[in-house]
C-alpha cells in the first residue's frame, strides 16, 4: 500500500496524512461496537494515517479513551487533537455554566482527556465551539479564561497547538486574526454542496499561517451514497437533511452518476484537490468505510472540469437562496480568486 502523502499542518509545522481519522462517529453514541471502533483505529494507525481527532463530547470521553487504548497497541507516531468544550458531558458537569470561566475546571477537563488519552501531551488542543456565550470571549481581543488557560499550557509544552472546532466560519476567522489560534477545525462548511470556508475562514487561516482540518465532509453520511429516494422525499417533505436541497442533492448524485463514482470518494478527492487544506478526517463507522476513504483518498484530486461543476452547483444554491435576482458567476467566465471575493462580498 502506498504511503498517505503528508501536508503541512500551518505555522505548528507538523506533517500530517491528507487523511485524518475524525473520532466522533466510532463510539456507542452511534451504535458502534467496541470491537468495531478498536478495528478501525487499529487499521488507520497501519494504514499509516497519523492524525486523529477526538474531543470529551465525543461519546462522554469514550472515544478519547478508545483513543487512548488503540495508542498503546501502536508503534505508529500518531498526532493527537482532543479538545475542551460542552462542559455539560465533563468531569465538570456540575458546576454548570460557571465552569467555562474558571481556569482550575477547564485545567480538571483537559487533565482527565490526558488520562484518558493515555498522554502527558498532546500536540493539539482546540477550544469546543468557541463562540458559544459562556466562553466570554472579549469581543476585540478574544480573551478569556480559556484562551489564557490554553496559551500556559503552551508555554509549558503540556500542549503543542492551540485550535479550534466550530461551525460559525465569520466568528473562527475573527479568531485568526488575533494570531492567538495555529490551527482551525471547519465543520460541515466546505463539502461537496456547501464551499462556505472558501469565503473568508480559509484565506485568512492561509494568510496567518493557520492549519486547516475539515471535519464532517459526509455531513453525517447525507453525502456518503446516492440516494435518488431521500431526494423524493424531500422534495414531498421539504425537510432538508443538514441544510442539504433536493435540487443540490439532485444535482451532486447526477455528477456522481455520470463519472461512474461513488459519492463518498467524490467528496474526498474534491476537498483533498484543494492545496489550502492541511487534512479531511471523516468519521467512519465501520473499517470498510475506512478503507473506503483510504482507496478514495489514493486516487489522487479531480479531475478540472468535474471540480468546475462542483463549484457551479454551491454558487447556483447560493445565489438562488440568498439573492435571487442578480447574475450567477459561471466556471467559464469566473477565476476562483474572483469566485471567493464575490462570495465574500455577498456574504459579509
Amino acid at each position: 500500500m502506498a504511503a498517505i502523502p503528508k501536508r503541512r499542518l500551518g505555522r505548528t509545522n507538523l506533517q500530517v496524512t491528507e487523511l485524518g481519522l475524525g473520532g466522533f462517529q466510532f463510539t456507542s453514541q452511534f451504535s458502534v461496537p467496541r470491537a468495531e471502533a478498536y478495528a478501525i483505529l487499529d487499521h488507520a494507525f497501519a494504514a499509516g494515517i497519523n492524525l486523529v481527532d477526538t474531543a470529551p463530547m465525543y461519546g462522554c470521553g469514550e472515544s478519547e479513551e478508545l483513543v487512548g487504548r488503540a495508542l498503546e497497541r501502536t508503534d505508529s507516531q500518531v498526532i493527537v487533537s482532543t479538545k475542551v468544550g460542552w462542559l455539560d458531558g465533563t468531569v465538570v458537569l456540575y458546576h454548570g455554566d460557571a465552569a467555562y470561566q474558571d481556569e482550575s475546571l477547564l485545567g480538571q477537563v483537559v487533565e482527565h482527556g490526558l488520562r484518558l488519552v493515555g498522554r502527558d501531551q498532546v500536540e493539539i488542543l482546540m477550544i469546543h465551539e468557541p463562540e458559544w456565550p459562556q466562553w466570554a470571549l472579549n469581543q476585540k481581543t478574544r480573551d478569556a479564561p480559556v484562551m489564557r488557560l490554553l496559551e500556559s499550557l503552551k508555554r509549558d509544552g503540556i500542549i503543542g497547538a492551540i485550535g479550534m472546532g466550530d461551525r460559525d466560519c465569520q466568528f473562527m476567522a475573527d479568531l485568526i486574526e488575533t494570531d492567538r489560534i495555529d490551527v482551525v477545525l471547519s465543520f460541515m462548511h466546505y463539502d461537496l454542496a456547501v464551499h462556505d470556508a472558501r469565503a473568508r475562514l480559509i484565506p485568512t487561516a492561509k494568510q496567518h499561517d493557520v492549519g486547516v482540518i475539515l471535519g464532517g465532509p459526509f455531513r453525517q453520511e447525507a453525502l456518503a451514497v446516492r440516494q435518488p429516494e431521500r431526494i423524493a422525499q424531500i422534495r414531498v417533505t421539504g425537510e432538508y437533511p443538514h441544510g442539504l436541497e433536493a435540487e443540490v442533492l439532485r444535482r451532486i448524485d447526477a455528477l456522481a452518476a455520470e463519472t461512474d463514482m461513488e459519492l463518498a470518494e467524490m467528496g474526498i478527492r474534491y476537498l483533498l484537490s484543494d492545496p489550502d487544506i492541511s487534512t479531511a478526517i471523516p468519521g467512519p463507522r465501520a473499517v470498510a468505510q475506512l478503507e473506503a476513504n483510504i482507496a478514495s483518498a489514493a486516487k489522487g484530486p479531480l479531475p478540472v472540469e468535474l471540480i468546475e461543476k462542483i463549484d457551479q452547483i454551491d454558487r447556483d444554491q447560493f445565489c438562488e437562496r440568498r439573492y435571487p435576482n442578480i447574475m450567477i458567476p459561471t466556471t467559464t467566465n469566473v477565476t476562483p480568486e474572483e469566485d471567493r471575493l464575490w462570495r465574500y462580498t455577498k456574504i459579509y
